[in-house]
């Protein structure tokens, strides 16, 4: 960052130096010195309208030594005294041009920074923290937007105790901005609302369906990547997919995708998932994450992020909080140093008997094969 706000200070001074020497140095009939405009031109578009009226200023002073210079010379070179101050002129025109672009980026940054933030308070707000421990099950949530102006999205997270179980949403709104968390929002509200009263999975997700068929917008074909898991206290997993990336399962090292024989269009546009079954065993580990993490790519290479690798190295040893952070910091550096788009991870794990001592909840605001209905898969 620092290099870059360097050279976008040295790059206008070295622009007018140029054309300046060159015209100098050119001769009577190599006149280019109008040319010195483009340094506050192109400072409009990297610093503020303070340092750009100061280049724009030493371009001015610069291009009148050197025509100032060549009317001494040579007093008729170049088209003679009036196109001189037609140069002049258009050079100070192009000066107070760049200053007023450069302040009117700056209003533009300052309303889609504000425009942003409101939008992550309202995105952090509608989740909630999720349980260190639930019915035997230990959790772990982490967040973290985008470093880019499209950098607030719809991922969303929940875990909820239910008379059947620990049921957890995880899910993924088209689209960007304000009307992504709001449409986020109402998935959760119907979840929280739902989970404790509807038996069946299936028909939790199917509400869930409805309601984003009902309150998203039509004109932008509004939908959400959902996946709905329920595990009870014996390890049973049932788990339901709207179109979502697999959850995967770290078991001994070795780490799978759990996936679903009946995958389904995502939520809004008729999800019916029958729901695959899992059993879930003793110090099995599950990550449940947005397409932030496995749509990631490098930046110079464009490769997809190393996700199995990736999640195998991260939950080899650590706990889950320590897990998740060290799989976004392997994001992170695979990516370049930002994120493309927003990534939710949470992490669930099914400790052994008396080791479901509570962990820190997460504090930041960052969390294949199947088989049939009723069989339960053991390995």
């Amino acid at each position: 960052m620092r290099v870059r706000s360097r050279a976008a200070m040295v790059v206008p001074l070295v622009i007018i130096v140029a054309v300046c020497v060159v015209d100098a140095v050119g001769g009577p009939d190599f006149v280019i010195i109008a040319l010195v405009v483009m340094a506050p031109l192109l400072a409009a578009s990297t610093v503020g309208p303070r340092l750009t009226g100061v280049y724009a200023l030493a371009a001015l002073a610069g291009a009148g030594a050197v025509e100032l210079s060549n009317q001494v010379v040579e007093p008729d070179a170049g088209g003679g005294q009036i196109a001189r101050v037609i140069r002049l002129a258009g050079i100070a025109l192009g000066g107070g041009i760049a200053v007023a672009a450069s302040r009117a980026r700056q209003a533009r940054e300052r309303r889609l920074t504000a425009l942003v933030r409101v939008a992550e308070v309202a995105q952090r707000a509608i989740l909630s923290p999720v349980p260190a421990v639930v019915d035997g099950l230990r959790f772990t949530a982490l967040y973290r937007s985008a470093a880019t102006e499209a950098s607030v999205g719809g991922d969303l997270y929940e875990v909820v105790d239910t008379p059947w179980g620990v049921r957890l949403l995880v899910g993924d709104v088209r689209g960007k901005g304000l009307e992504a968390v709001r449409l986020a929002s109402r998935v959760l509200g119907c979840f929280r609302a739902l989970a404790g009263r509807l038996e069946d999975p299936a028909d939790l997700v199917a509400a869930l369906d409805s309601e984003v068929a009902a309150f998203g917008s039509e004109e932008n074909e509004d939908f959400v990547t959902a996946v709905v898991a329920q595990i009870d206290r014996a390890g049973r997993m049932s788990l339901l997919n709207a179109g979502h990336p697999d959850p995967l399962r770290v078991r001994g090292g070795v780490v799978e995708p759990l996936g679903v024989a009946d995958r389904q269009p995502p939520l809004g546009l008729g999800a019916a998932p029958a729901a695959a079954h899992y059993l879930v065993a003793r110090s099995d580990r599950m990550l449940f994450y947005t397409d932030g993490l496995a749509e990631a790519r490098n930046r110079g290479t464009r490769e997809f992020f190393p996700l199995l690798p990736a999640v195998s190295d991260a939950f080899a040893a650590a706990e889950l909080p320590e897990a998740n952070a060290h799989l976004v910091s392997a994001l992170v550096c695979w990516t370049g140093g930002s994120l493309g788009d927003d990534v939710a991870l949470v992490a669930v794990e099914r400790p052994e008997p008396g080791a479901e001592q509570a962990l820190p909840a997460s504090g930041e605001s960052a969390a294949a094969t199947s088989t049939g209905p009723g069989e339960f898969r053991t390995g």
